[in-house]
């Protein structure tokens, strides 16, 4: 089992540093979800998802991310 990141809309796999692969046999094995989960949030990225590649036999389970909902601002009663 592999666990891949991946841009949502282009559908290319993290590589390294800046690079990304069309090829998910090319892509970086993070190995876990909690490592891709660290990983988005301290670069901050956005439209990506967790690919779970199983290997045999080969296939792909997509887990989207779900951002937390931002809570509106509480104003304080005078």
């Amino acid at each position: 089992m592999s666990i891949l990141l991946q841009h949502a809309r282009t559908k290319m796999f993290f590589r390294y540093g800046s690079v990304w692969a069309s090829n998910p046999e090319m892509a970086y094995d993070f190995r876990t979800a909690q490592a891709v989960f660290d990983f988005v949030q301290k670069e901050n990225l956005q439209e990506v998802q967790l690919v779970v590649r199983l290997h045999n036999p080969v296939r792909y389970e997509v887990v989207p991310f779900e951002r937390p909902a931002v809570a509106a601002p509480q104003h304080a009663r005078v």
